[in-house]
Parts: C-alpha cells; structure tokens; sequence
C-alpha cells in the first residue's frame, strides 16, 4: 500500500505556492483538486456529493470507497495546508477486484483507482485536455502496509480517451516488459519510480525515499503534440 494523495491539475506549467515553501504567486488556475478538504470523514468518498472523486470507480467489486480508504496521522504533503487540507492513503488486497462493464474478474492484478469526479472522458471536453497541463501528485509510503516491490504498482496515470493506453503513466516497483520495463527484479529497480510516456517508454526515474515524502509532476502539451 502507499499513502498519497495530492493531485492538482493546472492549464500551464508554473507551479503553486507551497504552504511550507513560499517562493512565488500562483500563475496559473487549478482545473481539478484532489487535495482532500480537513473535515472530510471517510463515509463522504462513498457519495458523489461530498466526494472530490468518483464513488464508483476503479474499484474492487462489491467494494466501498470508505473500506479502501485510509486517513492517516502523518506529516502533510507539499500541496495541503495545514488548517484546510489532510493526506489520504490508499490500500489494496485480494478483494481489489476490478469487474470490467459486467465481464469477467480481473485476476491478474489488483485495483484501486481514484477518478476525480468532474473529469469528462472524450478529448477536448474539459480544460484538462487542452492547451498545457501539469499534473502535480505527492506519494509518501506507508512503512506498516509496505509494498512488496517485486511487484509493478502503477500510482498515477492519464488515460486517452479511446482506452488504447496512457499519456503518462508514474509507476513503482518492477514493470513486466509487456508494460515497459525489463522485468528484472534488482534492487535498483524495486526501490525506484519512473514516468513513461505514450509508449511505455521511461523517460524519468528516480529512487524511492522511504519515511518522507516525494513530489512529481508531468506537463502535456497539446498544442505542440
């Protein structure tokens, strides 16, 4: 399991101001906020209406957000201010069993994936699919519920429209090689996450630093692209 989540979308690249950090003005609007309000009880994930992401999806089948869902008493990320915001932690297992459009289990992985609830799917339909875009997120791991990183662990991710594939996708642990990654289980790529871009390719990679936490972000250009 890993503790996240901070996910701020803004239609250009420069960057908040840090609570903690205070360097420059805000230059750009937040088109969505994943940043979890300080009031915020656990049963509020499960209703579309005081969620800040989907209450149905991704998910394991017969599942609740508030089952999956953690509020954990630890340090603030970057992004969360202290008298407004929270971290949010999120957990996986055995029961996190995605079923497709009523097909069949997906056994051969486990799901858990937060949707923010005002993101429209077709290209172009909202301002996260036009002009230029940052995504910011901050992880931090969990040293009680680690993760077995022999495993591939996508975190964070942009899906195109038709479904084909990712516009970027931040991932942890060994990636198999039908996802990008050499499949070989060292050290140096357990204890490592790395972006890929639309074609798996890894074009950033870095080491994981356990007990603290990590900030990330991608810029995509539609307007060059």
């Amino acid at each position: 399991m890993m503790r996240a989540i901070t996910l701020l979308h803004f239609l250009t690249f420069a960057s908040a101001t840090s609570p903690h950090h205070p360097t420059h003005a805000i230059k750009c609007p937040i088109i969505f906020d994943g940043r979890v309000p300080r009031n915020l009880a656990l049963g509020s994930f499960d209703s579309a209406a005081t969620s800040p992401y989907s209450p149905q999806f991704v998910k394991g089948e017969n599942l609740t957000w508030s089952q999956i869902l953690l509020l954990p008493n630890t340090s603030l990320s970057r992004f969360d201010t202290r008298s407004v915001h929270k971290p949010l932690e999120v957990t996986i297992n055995d029961h996190s069993l995605f079923r497709p459009g009523g097909g069949n289990l997906q056994v051969g992985f486990r799901r858990a994936g937060l949707l923010l609830k005002n993101d429209t799917n077709s290209a172009g339909s909202d301002p996260a699919d036009t002009g230029v875009v940052t995504f910011h997120w901050s992880v931090k791991q969990d040293r009680n519920r680690a993760l077995n990183l022999s495993h591939e662990y996508m975190n964070v991710w942009h899906e195109k429209a038709d479904y084909s594939g990712n516009q970027f996708t931040f991932v942890g642990g060994v990636v198999l090689e039908v996802d990008g990654g050499t499949g070989v289980d060292t050290r140096g790529e357990r204890e490592s996450w790395k972006v890929q871009d639309s074609k798996n390719g890894v074009v950033f990679r870095t080491p994981m630093r356990f007990g603290g936490w990590q900030n990330f972000a991608v810029q995509l250009d539609y307007v060059s692209s």
